[in-house]
Formats: C-alpha cells, structure tokens, sequence
C-alpha cells in the first residue's frame, strides 16, 4: 500500500520531531529547509576555527523517567544520560563588589543568601519553597490538551493544588515586583537578571526548577550535533530531506491544502502540510493572508504589548583555564544597544565541554537584551551595510572593554569572533521581530496554547514553538509531535508515544 505524505516545512526541531514521528507512523515525510543545514534556530556555526552554539544553554526533559526524557531519546537527541552535561548552578550574580549564586543545590543557595543578608531570611526561605514546590510539577507535553485523558488532567490539578499558592502568586506578578520586597541590592540584581527579558515569576521560578531537579542537563556538544542526530534518525527511517528549498507557497485546492511550491518553481505535492515556521509568516506569506487567526494576529499586530524576546548575541575566544564559573552576571558603565540602555553583561564560559576548545582557549559568548520593542531599529539599520557592520563593532569593542575591566585575567587575551543581532535571526529563519522564542509569559499574560488548525483549510497544520507559550526546543519538539498526533486521529490511527523506546499508548 503506499504510504500518504506528509510535506513539512521548515526542518527544526519541530519540523525534524514531526518527521519522525510521521516516518514512525506510517507516513512518508518529506522535511524542506530553505537553508543548507537542519536546526532552524537550534543552530550552530564556526568562526576562526572555533564552534559557536547558537541555541542550548540548558534542555528541559533529561531528567530520566519523564515523558520528555523519553521523547527526546526517541529522537535520537540524546541515546543515554552519558551524551548529558550538568553544571552546578543556574548563575551567579555579581552586584557592587557582592555575589550570589542560583545552586543547583537549593539549600546550599539558601543557607548562603541568608548569610550574606539576614535581613532578608523570610522572603528568601519562601523564594527557594516556591522553587521547591515547582520541581514536583511534570507538564503534560506528552498529548496535546484536547487528547489528555481524564485521569491524567485530575492528576494534573491535583499537583498544581498542592502548591496553588505559590502558583497563583507567580503567576500574576513580575520578576521585579518580587525582586523589589528584598534588602539586598545583589540579590535584587540576580533575580531580575537570572531570565533574560520580560517575564512574569512563575517562568523564571519554574526555569530554576527544573536545574535543581536535575531536568535540565546540556547534551554534549551542543545545539549542532543534537539536530545532526535529528537529522540522521529521521533520514534513516526512509524520511526525504531537502535541503536549501526555500518554500515560496501553500497549494490550495478547493480549500484543502495540497502541497507546496518551491521558490524555484518546483510543486511538491502531498496528503497534508505542515508548517513548522513563524505562524505570522506562514500567515502572511505563504498563505497569502486567506486564511485568518485572530488570536495571533491580535498579538502580531501589538509588539509593544505582546513581547518576545531577542538579543545581540556575541561569541569570543578567551583562555580555556581562565576559571569564569557560567554563567556569570555582572553590572557595567552603561551603554546603549538597540536604543536601551544596558548596564550588566552576562558571560557563559563553555570551558565545560570539549566541543568549543581550542588550543587551549574555549568559546565565551555574551547575551544581550532585546525584544519585538526594538526591533524596527535594527530593521532600519540593517538597510545599511556600512551603518549596521560599525554599529556591530562598537557594540563588540563596549563588550570587550567592559569584561576586561571585570576579569583583569581576559585583559588583552580576549578575541572577538561573531556578532549575531535581531536582524541575522530574521534572515536565517524568518522569525518575526527578529525574535528567538516565543510570547513572554508577562504579568498579566497568562498561559496560551492553540491546536494548530486553521478554520476552513483541510489537511494543513501549524507547529512549531508558537502554538504553546513560551516557546523554545521542549515545546517545538512536542508541537511537531502534536501535529502527526492530530494526523494518525484523523487518519484513524493509533499513535505510540515512543516506537523505539516502550511501545507505550498514548
């Protein structure tokens, strides 16, 4: 019999999970990438020799007898705790001369930010329970909600009673409302600089969670060789990959979604499609805006009020034994990037992994700050070549001169390799505003979750980190599973969690 196809576009991690999974149930996928590797914006590159990782800074799932510890296995992502890396600690924070870090260990974290403040015992006891507490929370990012079983949604609220109090109080309040009602300026500091961006304390404390509950580790090597893995596991299944395909259109015939076409005029057709893109340029773009999503367009259309995150991202070179724990947060002289004004730089030494040394020097990258707020700057400025290359550099030359008066061992051993800023993000992926993930959980955003399907289109499916916030790879593997998910319900059916693994039904 032969097999129905199924056209992804866009082979990141979502668009390499959906391939997958359909390969493991039956289908024949065929996975198109406008560029000429796989991973979307779980990427990596080399300058001067020296690996760069784009993405992962930790993964959510490698906590072993989770669902998502299963997923990502069943993916290849990684085969066995070994291909796992943990650091100690989620950061330090250096605030005027005084120190905190965020430990693995909270207890260890706890006992050491009561001594450094005594002042703050209350508040911080109930910081590090309300951590606690979070750790005893496993997501369901196994079913998409409408499949959930009945018993498993009771479980669910059952776990999130237990602890309501600390999640309804996260929920509606910012990270520097909470940071505020502490004495201490560094640890005021470290808890508004521990998440990148805006973002309500529910995110921030459940990111926390899940480095002390040993959930989230860092594959070796990186962002790179996770997605080669992808990639390979996919392809020997029997998936089709096609590689530097930039996809111009949807084919729609009597409203049922058909295929695609190529920007080099080639159709290829199919059962159903399934975009794994930016859901405002598969709107727009490829299906030429005949198709609406008022929910999304509502915060498309509102940046300002709807904010996700971007930033400058810069990488240097700098010596492997120069003891820089990572991360490391840390104020500066003020400088303005985008047309905000930063005052801490935040460093993250890869001296822990093999893969980014060198020589004896590692790979050392910087993180700075922005948002859809910003991005109409370096829109405008990426217009011009010459304006955008020396805005880039000053920034790079502001970066440099600031970490070398902080760690006086990087004096004038410090190389600067790349700068990638909002505008490279938007031209590599496609991505809104030039942003890396999606909506911020705000104070009053709440949590938001969409099926993917379009209301008068047949067989076409969205996917990708934009269907569940706040994005990032958990949420982009699970949402390529959810669409091959929606696929085999209405094909009739049954889906296996994880084929490879426990032939377990979901």
């Amino acid at each position: 019999m032969q097999k129905k196809v199924i056209v992804i576009i866009g082979a990141g991690v979502a668009g390499l999970s959906a391939g997958i999974y359909a390969e493991q149930h039956g289908f024949h996928a065929v996975l198109l990438e406008k560029n000429p590797s796989v991973g979307g914006m779980c990427t990596g590159w080399y300058r001067n020799g020296y690996y760069i990782d784009g993405c992962v800074h930790w993964l959510t799932g490698t906590k072993e007898g989770t669902y998502l510890n299963e997923m990502w296995k069943n993916l290849d992502v990684f085969k066995s705790q070994d291909d796992l890396l943990y650091l100690p600690s989620w950061g330090s924070y250096e605030y005027q001369g005084q120190k905190v870090t965020l430990w693995a260990d909270t207890y260890r974290a706890e006992k050491e930010w009561k001594e450094l403040s005594p002042v703050d015992s209350k508040m911080i006891h109930k910081f590090f329970k309300m951590v606690r507490d979070f750790t005893t929370i496993e997501l369901p990012l196994d079913l998409p909600l409408s499949l959930i079983p009945i018993h498993r949604k009771l479980k669910l609220g059952f776990d999130v009673l237990k602890v309501w109090p600390s999640y309804l109080r996260t929920m509606s309040m910012s990270c520097e409302e909470f940071a505020n009602k502490f004495k201490s300026p560094v640890i005021r500091f470290a808890l508004n600089k521990c998440q990148p961006g805006e973002g309500n304390l529910f995110s921030m404390l459940y990111s926390y969670a899940t480095i002390v509950n040993g959930d989230g580790g860092v594959p070796r090597g990186g962002s790179k060789p996770m997605v080669e893995r992808m990639k390979d596991k996919f392809i020997s299944l029997g998936g089709t990959l096609k590689l530097n395909a930039n996809v111009e259109s949807i084919i729609i015939e009597k409203d049922t979604a058909k295929g695609v076409i190529l920007s080099d005029g080639e159709n290829i057709r199919g059962d159903a499609v399934v975009s794994c893109l930016d859901v405002n340029y598969t709107l727009k773009k490829l299906l030429r805006d005949q198709y609406r999503l008022p929910s999304f367009e509502k915060r498309f259309k509102n940046p300002k009020l709807n904010v996700s995150p971007s930033c400058v991202l810069l990488s240097f070179s700098v010596r492997e034994d120069s003891n820089i724990s990572t991360p490391y947060s840390f104020d500066v002289e003020p400088f303005d990037v985008g047309g905000i004004s930063i005052n801490h730089i935040t460093v993250r030494n890869y001296s822990y992994d093999k893969t980014f040394t060198r020589n004896g020097r590692t790979v050392m990258t910087v993180l700075i700050d922005q948002s859809t707020k910003e991005y109409p700057f370096w829109r405008e400025l990426a217009k011009e070549k010459e304006a955008y290359r020396a805005y880039k550099n000053n920034i790079g030359k502001a970066v440099k001169e600031r970490i070398e008066k902080h760690f006086a061992i990087l004096k004038d051993d410090i190389e600067l390799l790349d700068i990638a800023t909002p505008h490279t993000f938007n031209r590599y992926v496609n991505t809104s505003n030039g942003v890396y993930m999606s909506f911020f959980f705000l104070k009053k955003g709440g949590m938001y979750a969409h099926s993917g399907l379009l209301k008068g289109l047949k067989n076409f499916y969205l996917s990708g980190q934009w269907l569940q916030g706040p994005g990032g790879l958990p949420i982009a593997m699970t949402q390529g599973k959810f669409a091959i998910q929606r696929i085999c319900k209405k094909e009739k059916l049954s889906f296996v969690f994880s084929p490879s693994l426990k032939k377990k039904k979901a």
